[in-house]
């Protein structure tokens, strides 16, 4: 059975107009003052509204002798009409994090500046702890200490060990660089080293290497970033999202799958990306990944031998794990939106229309009852948003917060003794504990949620399965309760109108639900619903 027939009994209690009564229902929808558009008017604001330019001569002609509805339904199945989808989805969704900074691990970051007073620019790492730590400290005799640099000549490498002068300094080596195989670029030979395991055994991929004079930035320095190594994975995770949008439009899928659907593309930078840098970061994390690393398609930023196409512009489908649900779990969602409620809150304002808002006067600042009240789901003035908003963004509690990594129940149970345990003082909180589970009660009231993940902290009962249901089960929801439904015809209709719906027009938009839902949610039907009727006609 299809979603709209197991949940149609729940969207629609009353009965209903057709769009055609409902226009002539109440007088005021057929006021004179109002005008309806000439078919020619009519079919540039379609054409303008579906693909974004105005119709040709020669299409103007085809509508003259044929009607329009052909060439209306040739446009919904464009390319075109997908940008348009993904430029209302914009709206929605605010995919801008080209401000993310963090998304590298700052003390592996790669930079040209000067390497010494000369004015040699060779490209190293640009921390003075990780350069201090592979060639220590100089004094200038002017009460300045600073950490030495490199030579700007070629090193010398002799049985696999870096020689250096008598201040510590090495010399160059040349390198083609990842984000540009066509070049090479002097790097200090600290810097450039590709081993692996460094002599005292550590992982050379991983935050375990900073500082370590064994570890270099590998092959290529694929695990060193640089601010254009950014810039482009910030780019490619934005466009990836839009590239969802697209092929979700194009396909003619149910809207709600948008949402659930475990689709994903990767291109050059991305691949480069979840490889070497996403378990590495500082600041916001992407780890633990929930991917197939191993899996991801064979795509570099660049290619030495020379591409007969741009890895940055060539995308391959791959499905993800089951825990993903669509673009709720998307990695721009889950940093433009870095904690649970921020997530839940764009997703109730989004798709179910319903913005949460403190009640009217605000929140008392001075109420000692509610300072007092730990549990912001009882805390007067906060209970107002909070009873619902917290049940809802536990539905992202094994998604952590500040990041996008994905928790998984086999590796971070509900339960932690050990947090438990350093909670109560016993011994130190490890990283692990401090960043998922909840280590500290002020209060009696807090002490039932020592040592459980940070998601389950003041989770009733009956929220519980929340948690493991992830995002897709609050989408299961809207859509049982019809709340979500009603909203795609909201905002699409207010989208499509230019302005939001009038009283007047609620038994349009509740025909517009009906059909909606008969339609196995299909947004290219509700589209057409909307931009076929009188309202749209006379609306512009």
């Amino acid at each position: 059975m299809t979603a709209a027939g197991l949940i149609a009994a729940g969207v629609l209690a009353a009965t209903l107009l057709t769009p055609a009564e409902a226009e002539c229902a109440d007088p005021a929808l057929c006021r004179p003052q109002q005008t309806r558009l000439d078919d020619h008017g009519f079919f540039r604001a379609l054409s303008l509204d579906i693909r974004g330019t105005v119709p040709t001569p020669a299409e103007y002609a085809r509508m003259e002798t044929e009607g329009y509805e052909t060439q209306l339904d040739e446009w919904l199945t464009t390319e075109e009409f997908a940008e348009r989808v993904v430029r209302r989805h914009r709206a929605l969704l605010w995919p801008n994090i080209e401000n993310q900074t963090r998304l590298y691990n700052f003390r592996r970051n790669l930079g040209n500046a000067a390497v010494d007073e000369t004015g040699a620019r060779v490209w190293h790492q640009n921390t003075q702890t990780t350069r201090e730590n592979y060639r220590g400290i100089r004094d200038g005799g002017d009460g300045y200490a600073g950490s030495v640099g490199c030579n700007d000549v070629p090193a010398v490498i002799t049985g696999g060990v870096i020689e250096t002068d008598a201040d510590g300094r090495e010399g160059y080596v040349m390198v083609r660089p990842y984000w540009d195989m066509s070049t090479e670029i002097k790097v200090c030979a600290f810097d450039a080293q590709e081993n692996r395991y460094s002599p005292t055994g550590s992982d050379c991929a991983t935050n375990e290497a900073v500082g370590d004079p064994g570890c270099g930035c590998g092959p290529n320095l694929r695990w060193c970033g640089t601010g254009t190594a950014r810039n482009e994975v910030l780019r490619s995770f934005t466009a990836e999202l839009e590239q969802r949008v697209a092929a979700h439009v194009l396909a003619d899928e149910p809207y709600h799958e948008l949402l659930t659907s475990r689709r994903a593309f990767f291109n050059g930078p991305l691949t480069h990306f979840w490889r070497y840098h996403a378990g590495s970061p500082n600041g916001v994390t992407l780890a633990p990944t929930s991917l197939d690393v191993d899996g991801l398609p064979d795509l570099a930023i660049d290619d030495p031998a020379g591409m007969s196409f741009d890895a940055r512009d060539t995308w391959t489908e791959v499905e993800l794990p089951e825990e993903h649900s669509g673009l709720l779990t998307h990695p721009v969602f889950l940093l433009r939106f870095q904690t649970n409620r921020a997530r839940a809150n764009r997703f109730f304002d989004a798709f179910l229309c319903q913005p949460f808002q403190p009640p009217e006067g605000g929140i008392p600042l001075d109420d000692e009852v509610a300072a007092a009240q730990p549990d912001v789901q009882q805390r007067p003035g906060c209970n107002y948003c909070h009873a619902i908003l917290e049940p809802s963004a536990a539905y992202w509690g094994r998604w952590t917060q500040q990041g996008g990594g994905f928790l998984s129940p086999s590796t971070y149970p509900e339960f932690r003794q050990e947090c438990f345990d350093c909670g109560r003082g016993l011994e130190p909180c490890s990283t692990l504990c401090r960043n998922n589970y909840v280590t500290r009660a002020l209060s009696p009231e807090e002490m039932p949620n020592l040592g459980r993940l940070q998601a389950f902290e003041f989770l009733r009962d009956e929220h519980r399965p929340n948690v493991e249901a992830g995002p897709a089960g609050l989408v299961r929801q809207g859509l049982a309760d019809g709340r979500f439904t009603s909203c795609s015809v909201q905002h699409t209709a207010s989208w499509l109108l230019g302005r939001e719906l009038t009283g007047e027009e609620e038994a349009w938009a509740r025909g517009l639900t009906q059909d909606f839902l008969g339609s196995d949610f299909r947004y290219r039907e509700l589209v057409r619903a909307i931009v076929t009727s009188e309202t749209y006609r006379r609306a512009l």
